[in-house]
């Protein structure tokens, strides 16, 4: 290229680089997530021990239309690698925690309700109702409030042969 000729325009799409640093155990990562927005994303991860030495090394691209897809089978397979590692047996479902509370925000239905009453009149211990129904302890005191078994914020008491209930609520009118 002679001087007289021009130099060719610079790329100005607009460029985005993620750079993250984090520790997993004495080891320290470096991940570098870069593009176009266009292109392809290039993304590095490197790992050092203690002594400086590289124990992990992760490098490529990856489209950025295929970004979802390729983020749920890395997700996948690494959380599979390490419950089989931790020698738990068979990995979790992808992208899910198991529910503590199943039933956590669905609605009651009439039979739930009479169930629950019944249950609650009859003795049945506060952890056996929350297993039962797939509800927190919060969503079975509601419930119970609700359906004027207790009082609001009075003390709960589960029925039982030492600790009889010591109230009488009076049903609310529907």
């Amino acid at each position: 290229m002679d001087a007289n000729e021009y130099t060719p325009d610079p790329d100005r799409r607009p460029y985005t680089q993620l750079d993250r640093h984090f520790l997993a155990g004495d080891n320290t990562y470096h991940l570098i997530a870069s593009g176009t927005g266009d292109d392809r994303i290039r993304l590095t991860v490197t790992g050092w021990g203690p002594s400086g030495e590289v124990v992990s090394e992760l490098g490529g691209g990856i489209s950025p239309a295929d970004l979802p897809a390729v983020t749920e089978a890395l997700t996948t397979t690494l959380s599979g690698l390490t419950a089989l590692r931790a020698g738990r047996g068979t990995p979790p479902a992808a992208g899910r925690k198991p529910k503590r509370h199943p039933n956590l925000g669905v609605r009651w239905s009439t039979e739930d309700d009479e169930r629950l009453v019944a249950r609650y009149r009859e003795g049945a211990s506060e952890r056996e109702l929350m297993e039962e129904f797939g509800r927190s302890r919060g969503g079975i005191r509601a419930r119970l409030e609700g359906l004027g078994e207790v009082a609001p914020e009075a003390d709960l008491r589960y029925r039982t042969a030492d600790h009889p209930a010591t109230e009488e609520v009076p049903a609310r009118a529907t």
